[in-house]
């Protein structure tokens, strides 16, 4: 296929800006996948945050045609529509929504549009490109973005690879599709950004026409996967523990996270007279701090405006707010830092929410990247001197798991039956009594401290089935014995003198 074949993404920084500009993609060091920032607003160089949509639904209007006259029996916008449900798949916080319409795509009407043109608005579309996404936005949210795909080209639609009349290439409108929705998203090109991965948001177009993990995990830095996270209520907080380091980062998402009844707002909002900011997303991290030191929080590398704020308490209704943060730099960077002095073994509770600024769309909300450094003593690491044994016991007997551990106080002990915790088994004996069958299988457990978490060895409990009780002696040969004197004795005072014991049937006599 020819190198030289590309689809590229035209972004205008500002809605109703005169002329579109290129803006150039944020490169992540861990990861390949690049994205299209706001580099303009506030000017004059924006907060350098991806441009995405807020959540719910992305509507695209499809002007391609609903003709089924394609090589795989389907329509211009019935591919279209596919490669939407492709994105929608993997998305958490937004969705495409397709409708049908006839006529022809508008610039800068706040809607977004998908149509054959063989012009941008009037722009020519130049070498060999395929496609352009053309895009409005507002600070960093997205407020329109239009396809056009080239109608110099004979556009078909067909799975698996490239095809060619010639050295024509005959391009696949559902893979050019899937690329350009993927520029709709906020996704830029990371080939362009000097990095080789396969993606289908390579700027040339290749065999591939299915997302590659680089695409979903690009995309779900954005609106995050499908679901509410793990830590979205406080109950569930996710513990934070340093290791043999003094500093931390850990990923997340606030998308399709809630506020719980009775949670605090996280932030004030900044402004000449602050108040509180509500919020509406929260996340929840726990951590436990080994030593007295300074600890510093931030969420530098999360891709929206943040709220940060640190509290002491162990439920919603107890929380005291210890340090809060909204912006580093109000309205410009837009990450969250908190700086304050920890008193040994005090377990703080740390929520991540995002900026709400009352537009009727919720608070911001997107991948999450949690920073944390402390300049105190670490402690030392949880270890597992002595791990449970396995047991044997009769069904209805008693038995106990134990661990001996070393490490920093104070230490914490969960006992697990197969991979699920025993509810209360929180000390370093785990006992069982009146024990029954459904109860052997397989015991652990994990020992954990500010510092660190190690898990034991399984102990495997069996648990047998008593041995029968011994039949009573019989009463002789025959299959009856003579009837004791008390019986007799009670068949006279109730008149009854004669009876006969026979273990055969018919008559007394």
């Amino acid at each position: 296929m020819s190198s030289r074949t590309t689809v590229s993404a035209i972004s205008n920084p500002l809605r109703r800006a005169a002329l579109p500009l290129l803006l150039l993609s944020a490169v992540s060091a861990a990861l390949a996948f690049t994205f299209t920032l706001n580099k303009t607003s506030p000017p004059p160089n924006g907060t350098g945050l991806p441009l995405k949509w807020p959540a719910g639904t992305i509507r695209l209007r499809l002007l391609l045609g609903d003709a089924a006259t394609l090589a795989d029996g389907s329509s211009y916008n019935q591919s279209a529509r596919a490669a939407a449900l492709t994105w929608n798949a993997v998305l958490g916080s937004a969705q495409f929504q397709t409708e049908t319409a006839t006529g022809n795509p508008v610039a800068d009407n706040e809607v977004n549009e998908l149509a054959f043109g063989s012009t941008i608005y009037g722009r020519d579309f130049g070498g060999t490109t395929l496609a352009v996404t053309t895009g409005y936005s507002t600070g960093n949210e997205r407020i329109e973005a239009d396809i056009i795909f080239n109608t110099r080209y004979s556009w078909d639609s067909y799975r698996g690879n490239a095809r060619f009349n010639g050295n024509t290439l005959l391009p696949d409108i559902q893979r050019v599709a899937l690329h350009e929705l993927g520029h709709v998203l906020g996704l830029d090109h990371p080939d362009e950004a000097g990095q080789s991965v396969p993606a289908i948001m390579n700027s040339t177009i290749d065999n591939r026409d299915q997302l590659a993990s680089d695409d979903t995990e690009g995309a779900q830095s954005l609106y995050g996967p499908p679901g509410a996270p793990a830590n979205d209520n406080f109950s569930n907080a996710i513990v934070l523990r340093l290791g043999n380091t003094r500093t931390l980062a850990v990923k997340g998402y606030n998308t399709n996270a809630t506020k719980e009844t009775g949670e605090p707002s996280h932030a004030d909002d900044g402004g000449t007279n602050p108040k509180p900011n509500p919020g509406g997303r929260s996340v929840w991290w726990r951590w436990t701090s080994p030593a007295a030191g300074g600890v510093t929080l931030d969420t530098r590398g999360s891709y929206f405006d943040s709220l940060l704020g640190v509290y002491t308490g162990t439920s919603l209704g107890s929380l005291t707010r210890i340090a809060s943060s909204d912006d580093i730099n109000p309205g410009v960077v837009q990450a969250s830092t908190v700086t304050f002095n920890a008193t040994a073994g005090t377990t703080y509770q740390i929520a991540v929410d995002g900026f709400n600024n009352d537009d009727g769309l919720g608070a911001d909300n997107a991948g999450i990247t949690l920073n944390l450094t402390f300049d105190g003593e670490l402690g030392s690491a949880p270890g597992i001197t002595t791990h449970p044994a396995d047991a044997t016991v009769t069904r209805g007997g008693s038995v106990s798991f134990s661990v001996t551990a070393t490490g920093t106080a104070p230490l914490a002990y969960q006992w697990f039956f197969g991979d699920s915790p025993i509810d209360g088994a929180t000390s370093a004996t785990y006992s069982l009594s009146n024990v029954t069958a459904s109860q052997a299988g397989a015991y652990r457990v994990t020992v954990s401290n500010a510092t660190g978490l190690v898990t034991s060895n399984t102990a495997t409990l069996t648990v047998n089935t008593p041995a029968p009780a011994p039949a009573p002696p019989g009463g002789g040969g025959g299959g009856g014995g003579a009837p004791s004197l008390a019986f007799i004795a009670l068949l006279a005072a109730l008149g009854i003198t004669r009876f006969c014991l026979s273990r055969h049937s018919g008559p007394c006599r």
